[in-house]
Order: C-alpha cells, then sequence, then structure tokens
C-alpha cells in the first residue's frame, strides 16, 4: 500500500481544499440531508491530538473560503478542554467559520452497542460540558475509534438531538474518505476529488497528521506530544516567576 506520507502538509492542505472547492459545495453538518443543485461535501475534522494544528488548517480553509465541522475530544492526553489556553483555540477555530462538535468515544464508559440509555446520558453529560466551557453550541458527534465494539455501525442517525457522522444516512448516502492512522486509509483524497464521482461526500481529516514539512505519522504524534510538554513547562516556570518563588533547574 502506497501511504503517501507527503500529501500532509499545509502547503498541500491548501491546494486539495482549493481543489474541494472546485468540484464541490462546502456544507454544514445540519444540511446534511437537504438536496442542492451542486455536489455536496462535509468536511470534519476529529480532533484527536492537537488544537493548534486544528487552529492551523481552520484559518487555512478561511482563507481558501470554505467551512469545516471541528469535532472535540474531552479525554485527549494531548490537550484539555479545562484549560483556558484550550478554549481560547476551539473558540478561535469557530471564529474563523466552523462548526464544533463533540468527539465521542462510549468505551471510556463501558457503554457497549445496546445500553442506549447509558449512550444518551454520556452524550448529553458531555455536550454541556462542551457547549459550558465554550460558549458554542453542539449540534453533532463522531465516534473516537468507531470500529472498536462496532460504532462505525451503528445505524440512528440521531441521538438525543445530536447528529451521528456514522449513522445510517451517512453510510447509504455518502461517500468517505480518511486520513486515520496518518494515511489515506481508504481512498487518497486527491484521486476522490479528481474523479469527484459521488454526489455527496465526508472527508475525515485528524489535523495533528498536516505539518508544515513532510514527517512520518509517529514523527507527527512526537510533534504533539512535545509541544504538550513544553506547553506544561512553560507554564511552571511563568507560575513560579509571578509568584516570586525559586525556581531550581
Amino acid at each position: 500500500m502506497e501511504y503517501y506520507y507527503r500529501d500532509f502538509t499545509e502547503a498541500n492542505y491548501m491546494r486539495l481544499m482549493e481543489l474541494a472547492k472546485s468540484k464541490y459545495e462546502f456544507i454544514k453538518v445540519a444540511d446534511y440531508r437537504r438536496d442542492r443543485a451542486r455536489k455536496v461535501i462535509i468536511n470534519r475534522h476529529d480532533l484527536d491530538s492537537s488544537l493548534h494544528r486544528a487552529e492551523k488548517l481552520s484559518a487555512i480553509e478561511k482563507e481558501v473560503g470554505v467551512t469545516s465541522a471541528y469535532f472535540v475530544y474531552l479525554h485527549s492526553p494531548f490537550y484539555s478542554v479545562f484549560e483556558k489556553g484550550a478554549i481560547g483555540l476551539i473558540q478561535r477555530i469557530a471564529g474563523n467559520g466552523h462548526e464544533v462538535g463533540l468527539h465521542f468515544e462510549p468505551w471510556f464508559y463501558g457503554i457497549e452497542q445496546g445500553m442506549r440509555k447509558e449512550l444518551e446520558s454520556c452524550l448529553e453529560f458531555e455536550k454541556g460540558v462542551l457547549e459550558t466551557l465554550s460558549g458554542l453550541k453542539v449540534s453533532a458527534f463522531s465516534f473516537h475509534n468507531p470500529d472498536r465494539g462496532g460504532w462505525a455501525s451503528f445505524p440512528d442517525d440521531t441521538v438525543c438531538g445530536l447528529i451521528n457522522m456514522y449513522g445510517g444516512y451517512f453510510k447509504d448516502s455518502y461517500g468517505y474518505c480518511s486520513d486515520s492512522d496518518g494515511h489515506w486509509r481508504y481512498r487518497r483524497l486527491e484521486d476522490v476529488l479528481d474523479k469527484a464521482e459521488e454526489e455527496r461526500l465526508q472527508v475525515l481529516t485528524h489535523p495533528e497528521w498536516w505539518t508544515p514539512e513532510v514527517m512520518r505519522p509517529r514523527e507527527r504524534i512526537m510533534r504533539c506530544a512535545e509541544g504538550r510538554l513544553g506547553s506544561c513547562m512553560r507554564q511552571y516556570d511563568e507560575t513560579m516567576s509571578a509568584m516570586g518563588r525559586t525556581n531550581e533547574k
């Protein structure tokens, strides 16, 4: 399999968005059932590892003149929505004209297929957390690692009022392209956009893969981890300095 690692740069992302714009009309998630005169695309980002990369892609999309949906993951080890800086990045993404959704992990709570009440309860809880912290409206969710537990085949189009990005309508009516694991998992996006065969297309990208320079997938994740460590240490040093305490090094 050709992984096309060199595809995943900021410059190429801008080029792909320009190509997508020439072939498709970018639509909001809430409009996923509406008929349109043109072919339509829902551009979705699951924010597993980097809000900084997400904010950068949101700025690129704003420059190109397209909109996307960014799904925030409350259980990421790489960022915390309870940090002021993280909320600031999420609000800047929304300020660039994009939607904010919830990236949800049912197995964090031990939820399995058939546990409907537990699923609804935890979705409502996390939706409330994200909306309260960010001040933004959340109207859709995507499952994290949906192959685990069979959630990629969960058929309901909505759950407690939230649009399910893996619901039956998306499965039946939308083409799909994903960069999961840092490579094109099914089809290369450039090929999909060149052919533009689908009337409706959902594209899933993870911002941590899209960097200024060419890197291997594990190097990109290491970049996120090192950025997280650097941020923590800067906060520590700034706090020690602000309080006039001795900062032994």
